[in-house]
């Protein structure tokens, strides 16, 4: 049927950090999905809802201490080691957890909060290989026999963390195993249960990478017929979800099955399409998502990932799901038709290949060699040197920027063995800097001599005018904010 499943330059270093083991969410996090309200001492079994604290002025809260288990997967795919997909494991076993509670205008803090696993559902398919015994958080993981005991001590906000991690055991019989459940107790919020399905076996979704667009003109559409299948060898029994994301570009909030951010210009869209998602099958939509390339617009791309319906691996992530009140399109529905999902350009994931794929659409426009300089503000007091980020222009490959300081500014000198080693900075040149790009970014180092209200620099980039005729935007004001 259709709409069914069931049918036939050069850019700055980024520094990531480590992800902890345990994560204190944000105050500004509201959850969303179903939330009951159980009296103390009760117990309450909770869906795995992504969601946050928000706490307007003036706004009453539920009062009480509750704790909800907001992100934890329904159903749990444990690949089979076999042919190509002997390196697979199973993907990061997560729960979060949340304080949904309030005492007056804060939110509880709910003590002695133990996470209880009974393993017995892995007894002769799998291998428990690692247990959480600590590093930051949880203080400890004990197990004794098949229970699985971690000790958050309290929870104020929430929580989010790894228990364990399995290996299947060569000759695991496929197929559904049984359930794992997950018993969340404390000193004063009513019990918490969770099950979570085990499946011997695994889906494997891909999503299809498409090939780069250029010349694309600014204001023009783009559009983006996402396409996903099923290499695995086990069917998704569940819905599946795209979620598209437009980067220097905005959609159309053309179908009705699709939410959207906002009504007018959205950037963000999630299609819901109904399964299940077979062995070996492939789909695209039978329509384009269709973007819109921003008049300023020059590397844009469109992305799209693709999940399990009612197990989002994003649902970790508080803020990165549209609520349930999201605008719909206004249109027809957008389907499904079957393809061949046999070929290459069919990609998996890297670590999450049961839970999501992903792909992505990248255009430039014909604006690609039109330079444009970045403004920026020196900010100071009179008398201070301070160091200043000068942005890079956008466009502008080899040679280097011109700064003309403003009046009452002054080049100040540097001493690199002071700083790291990364570091790259502007050279004093005729009373200004000439500033070389660096990987970690590129830095000023001038004196406030005097305060010259009104006083204004540029920051210019050259270009070749027979390539780039827009001349005008390779120069941008330089200011100065004082702040004493």
């Amino acid at each position: 049927m259709k709409g069914s499943l069931t049918s036939g330059r050069r850019r700055r270093a980024v520094r990531t950090g480590a992800v902890a083991l345990l994560v204190v969410l944000a105050p500004g996090m509201a959850a969303c999905g179903e939330q009951r309200s159980p009296g103390a001492g009760k117990e309450v079994t909770t869906p795995a809802t992504a969601g946050a604290h928000s706490s307007p002025a003036g706004v009453k809260h539920p009062q009480g201490t509750k704790l909800e288990i907001t992100a934890a997967m329904r159903t749990y795919y444990l690949p089979r080691s076999t042919g190509s997909d002997a390196n697979d494991e199973p993907t990061e076993y997560q729960v979060n957890l949340q304080s949904t509670g309030w005492t007056g205008a804060k939110p509880s803090v709910v003590k002695d909060v133990k996470v209880h696993f009974d393993l017995s559902v892995f007894k002769n398919i799998a291998t428990v290989r690692w247990i959480n015994q600590g590093n930051r958080h949880p203080d400890t993981c004990v197990r004794s026999g098949d229970e699985l005991t971690c000790d958050l001590k309290d929870v104020e906000l929430g929580a989010s963390f790894s228990p364990f991690a399995v290996s299947v055991l060569p000759g695991a019989p496929k197929g559904p195993a049984g359930a794992l459940h997950i018993t969340v107790t404390s000193a004063n919020a009513p019990t918490v249960r969770h099950t979570t399905d085990i499946v011997v076996g695994a889906p494997r979704l891909t999503a299809r990478q498409d090939k780069p667009l250029t010349g694309v003109k600014p204001g023009s559409e783009v559009p983006l017929t996402p396409a996903f299948g099923n290499k695995g060898d086990t069917d998704v029994d569940d819905d599946i979800l795209v979620t598209v994301r437009a980067t220097e570009a905005t959609l159309r909030p053309q179908y009705r099955n699709c939410r959207y951010d906002k009504p007018v210009a959205p950037t963000k869209a999630e299609c819901t399409f109904p399964g299940p998602l077979r062995v070996g099958a492939a789909y695209e939509t039978d329509g384009p998502l269709t973007a819109v390339a921003d008049a300023t617009a020059m590397h844009g791309k469109l992305t799209y990932a693709v999940y399990r319906a009612h197990d989002r691996l994003d649902a970790r992530y508080p803020g990165e799901q549209l609520p349930a009140t999201a605008v719909r399109g206004t249109g027809a529905p957008l389907g499904l038709r079957s393809i061949d999902g046999s070929g290459t350009e069919f990609t998996t994931s890297a670590h999450w290949k049961a839970e999501m794929a992903g792909g992505e659409l990248t255009f430039d426009t014909d604006q690609i060699h039109d330079v444009q300089a970045v403004g920026f503000a020196i900010k100071g007091k009179v008398g201070e040197v301070v160091e200043v980020d000068v942005p890079w222009p956008r466009n502008f490959g080899e040679g280097d920027v011109r700064v003309t300081l403003p009046e009452g500014v002054s080049p100040a000198p540097v001493n690199p063995e002071e700083h790291p080693s990364e570091m790259t900075f502007c050279r004093p040149a005729d009373g200004g800097a000439s500033c070389s790009w660096g990987p970690h970014g590129t830095t000023m180092v001038v004196r406030i001599d005097e305060r010259v209200d009104g006083a204004r620099g540029t920051v210019s980039a050259p270009s070749d005018p027979a390539a780039d005729p827009n001349q005008e935007n390779n120069s941008a004001p330089v200011t100065v904010e004082y702040t004493g």
